[in-house]
């Protein structure tokens, strides 16, 4: 069927198969009801079956038909035409194709923009259903009649779509909504307004759940008593490789699992814990490690400032866990180190913990600048010098009042204190430049500057012990302060050389070396036998307060050492241990 609009009169004519023409009659005011009487009816069908006569006897009489049909259109033009109502509408054919992107109303607002730009999308092939067009009176126009208004325009594109249940609620609030009309300079930078307003929102987005994510989390209050204790307390230092999310060396680090690995099995093996490298940058982990020892008796931490992203960098990675009580603490930031480690704001945290009513330790930790090569080691060396002597100065700071209370430093120092002159399967007993450069630093009894400037540090190991040991005379010391420490290393003291606590070897089966670790450990790092991890004590303050360390040692934290787990889950687990560096662990005897 096709269909064809008439602008003289709104009628519609109808060709059959057949190739036979009818024409509806139009319909005047008196015959727009629905309840037409007989007579009425009988007329109309009388009308109707004149013109199929007047159709079918076209070609005989053409001259005298053509007057008649002038006779007959003039007299309809002059009968109005039928009235809109809402109950009457047209139909369209299944067959037909929805209206065209140019019968859309033109739109005054961006909704609208953009609502007839998604019309304008092309859909999937498909019969469309038919198309009702309600003929509102209200939009009737005597003097428009016979042309088609923009309001029908508009009844014809929104019929295209079927309506949904929020449809009415939507217009009634576009309607309301209050509409301003931009000026035509504005106007003509309206995407650039779009943009910038885009940008906004956005902006707005991250900024509020920078401010919620990257905040701390609040805890539940403490479920244990504090802990006191008049014998002794165990200390652990580790760094436990929690670093931000997407940073890792190999496929994956697996920090989920390994946080509930130090959970489960470390933490309640100790009472004082001081962690590097647990990140808070863009993850909840270290909250939930926080919140988690808090609910098994750790109820007192200390931790880096954290840093959100337009600080373009992320917090220390330091955290004290203590299951004693900590009455004051402190923390401090370094300035930026170098290579990947100017993403990070490295610093220390000082925490004094008391151990009963009349028995307090300060303790401290740090991590300091890493060497990633051997070609930057010189400038490593001298930026980690640098942050030792403000490291010194922080403890100067925060101790000094009183110098009864003894002393612990804990953490990763970075500074490789062994020294392989032959094969790296032997313990180091001899101690390596820089680890004499950072004990002079931090005790404050100051380093000489042609050792800490050499072109080569490696030939300051082969020279002879005398003139290590010679009398400053006049030599230059950099960071010499009035304000002394007498440090020692306790772990060395116990071993009587310097442990490997990175990048360790084994022997196979064969004797063969190879790496200890390989899932966590950088690749370029394997098998290299640093010492880098400490656990440093104040001697004087130790005997003003009765107070000493004893069996400092190296915790490797293997799985398959693990005596809590079973066979099964050690074969289940995707590590070996639980960090690339092992641990130091000490335990702080009271007399």
């Amino acid at each position: 069927m096709n269909t064809t609009h008439d602008d003289n009169a709104e009628r519609i004519t109808l060709r059959s198969h057949e190739g036979a023409r009818h024409s509806e009659p139009l319909i005047t005011d008196d015959e727009s009801d629905f309840g037409h009487s007989n007579d009425q009816l009988q007329q109309l069908q009388q009308r109707h079956d004149d013109q199929l006569d007047d159709s079918e006897s076209y070609t005989n009489n053409n001259d005298d038909h053509g007057s008649n049909n002038n006779d007959e259109q003039q007299q309809q033009q002059q009968q109005p035409l039928l009235r809109r109502t809402y109950s009457q509408e047209s139909g369209i054919s299944t067959d037909s194709a929805p209206p065209p992107y140019e019968f859309y109303p033109p739109a005054k607002t961006f909704l609208g923009r953009a609502l007839n730009w998604i019309r304008a999308i092309p859909r999937l092939p498909r019969r469309h259903q038919a198309i009702a067009l309600p003929l509102h009176q209200r939009f009737y126009s005597h003097h428009h009649s016979d042309s088609l208004s923009s309001t029908s325009i508009d009844s014809f594109a929104s019929s295209a779509y079927p309506a949904t249940c929020c449809s009415y609620y939507y217009h009634v609030c576009l309607g309301r909504l209050p509409r301003a009309t931009l000026p035509v300079w504005l106007a003509r930078c309206r995407w650039v307004l779009i943009c910038i307003s885009i940008f906004a929102i956005l902006l707005f987005a991250f900024l509020l759940f920078c401010s919620i994510f990257f905040a701390p989390a609040s805890l539940s209050p403490a479920l244990l008593p504090d802990l006191q204790t008049n014998t002794s307390a165990r200390f652990l230092t580790l760094n436990i490789f929690m670093r931000p999310p997407g940073v890792t060396n190999n496929w994956s680090d697996y920090k989920e699992e390994r946080l509930d690995y130090i959970v489960r099995y470390i933490l309640p093996q100790y009472d004082v814990v001081a962690f590097q490298e647990a990140f808070a940058f863009g993850t909840r982990r270290k909250d939930q490690l926080i919140q988690r020892g808090r609910n098994m008796g750790y109820n007192h931490h200390v931790e880096s400032p954290r840093h959100y992203p337009w600080d373009l960098g992320v917090d220390g990675g330091l955290l004290i866990m203590s299951r004693f009580p900590i009455r004051t603490f402190n923390t401090m930031e370094y300035p930026r180190g170098i290579h990947s480690d100017w993403l990070a704001y490295k610093g220390a945290l000082h925490a004094l913990i008391e151990l009963n009513p009349t028995q307090s330790i300060h303790l401290y930790t740090t991590h300091a600048q890493a060497s990633y090569s051997q070609l930057s080691h010189q400038v490593d060396m001298q930026v980690r010098m640098s942050q030792f002597a403000q490291f010194h100065q922080f403890i100067k700071e925060t101790s000094q009042r009183d110098n009864n209370i003894p002393m612990l430093l804990l953490g990763d120092f970075n500074v490789d204190a062994a020294v392989h002159d032959g094969s790296i399967t032997e313990p180091s007993r001899s101690s390596s430049v820089e680890y004499q450069l950072m004990m002079g630093v931090l005790d404050g009894k100051g380093i000489e500057r042609e050792k800490l400037y050499s072109a080569n540090i490696i030939n300051e190991e082969k020279k002879d012990a005398s003139h290590q040991k010679r009398q400053n005379g006049g030599k230059r010391l950099l960071y010499q302060d009035m304000y002394q420490l007498v440090l020692s290393d306790k772990v060395y003291e116990h071993y009587g050389y310097h442990p490997v606590t990175f990048g360790d070897i084994i022997l196979n089966k064969n004797g063969e070396i190879e790496p200890a670790e390989t899932i966590l450990t950088d690749p370029e790092q394997v098998m290299t036998v640093q010492s880098i991890d400490r656990i440093l004590w104040e001697q004087d303050r130790g005997k003003a307060s009765s107070m000493f360390i004893r069996d400092a040692q190296v915790e490797k934290f293997l799985v398959q050492s693990n005596d809590m787990m079973n066979e099964h889950d050690k074969l289940q687990s995707p590590f070996t241990q639980i960090s690339d560096h092992y641990g130091l662990s000490c335990v702080v005897q009271l007399s």
